[in-house]
């Protein structure tokens, strides 16, 4: 079966069919950020770049923010308690 036959079937396009995938450059910065927020789970996106940057894994805050943004690492807040009050 030709490629354009069974693309049209697939209902795939012939350019997406051929794109090849882009490895990962940032997965050193992945494995890392992901360490860090186990070992420090109330540290927060700024915390957590300043502490990469000695390290040298990072290039800037943007690349940092939509990493930690893809890896659902956000802090999660804690949820308040509900005080009782008084019957009058």
């Amino acid at each position: 079966m030709s490629e354009r036959t069974s693309c049209g079937l697939a209902g795939v396009s012939r350019t997406a069919y051929r794109c090849k995938p882009i490895p990962d450059k940032n997965g050193a910065l992945r494995a890392r950020l992901k360490v860090l927020t186990i070992q420090y789970p109330r540290y927060g996106l700024p915390i957590l770049h300043d502490l990469l940057k000695p390290e040298g894994l990072v290039v800037n805050k943007k690349r940092t923010e939509c990493l930690y943004n893809e890896e659902i690492l956000q802090v999660r807040t804690k949820k308040r308690k509900k005080l009782q009050r008084p019957d009058l």
